[in-house]
């Protein structure tokens, strides 16, 4: 594989530090008007990938950032849609040019996305084998998530085996008209939708259970 870069590209820069066949380094920088310049080293790797350790002090602690993360250290409020405007690098003159404006970029594929959703698991119900009561589950964490899983499971499960509160056949169904709030952020009337109807997530799927939906999940991680 050649260099990712021809010396002739990289011939308008300075501060190149290393370009060899899976990454080059190179000297950069975010600027803002109240702290002036925050110095970095921008690593740009063969499949796309961008990296930058800060230099704003000696030893900064913050390394391996992405371009985003290392914009909003230098005080950058609108780093998310602007990065490659607001970070540089050096042109072999000594100005400051835009990432955006370089051939630097050319190989990132990367998409910087905004955290993925936090998971909401609704309540579920599960009728007991003995009283035909349908009883709630909370699945507000990973233990009440199993709870629900081991019931689910269990062909012969009965109020009393209820693990996380005291329940028996001859406690009061819940009423229909509480039954349609199941903890759904979008609505309390929710009949499911995506924000509330989990399908499999490390919350609700165990190594430790043989039945389908765990294996399947695991083998697919």
């Amino acid at each position: 594989m050649s260099n990712m870069f021809t010396n002739e590209e990289l011939s308008s820069f300075y501060g190149v530090l290393n370009n060899n066949q899976d990454l080059i380094e190179i000297d950069c920088g975010c600027t803002i008007a109240k702290y002036g310049d925050t110095p970095g080293k921008l690593r740009i790797f063969a499949n796309g990938k961008i990296e930058i350790d800060c230099n704003c002090i000696e030893n900064c602690p913050r390394v391996n950032l992405s371009p985003i993360e290392f914009a909003k250290h230098a005080g950058r409020a609108n780093a998310r849609n602007n990065w490659k405007s607001q970070i540089w690098v050096f042109k072999n003159d000594g100005e400051k040019v835009a990432l955006r404006k370089t051939c630097l970029l050319k190989y990132h594929i990367e998409v910087f996305q905004r955290p993925l959703r936090k998971v909401i698991h609704r309540d579920e119900f599960l009728s007991c084998s003995r009283c035909s009561k349908d009883r709630r589950f909370f699945l507000r964490s990973r233990e009440d998530c199993k709870i629900y899983h081991n019931a689910l499971i269990d062909n012969n499960w009965k109020c009393s085996d209820m693990t996380n509160r005291s329940l028996t056949c001859n406690d009061d169904e819940e009423r229909q008209s509480r039954r349609v709030c199941r903890g759904c952020p979008r609505s309390t009337k929710c009949e499911g939708c995506e924000k509330c109807v989990c399908l499999g997530c490390n919350m609700c799927r165990f190594a430790d259970c043989s039945c389908g939906s765990c294996v399947d999940f695991i083998q697919n991680m």
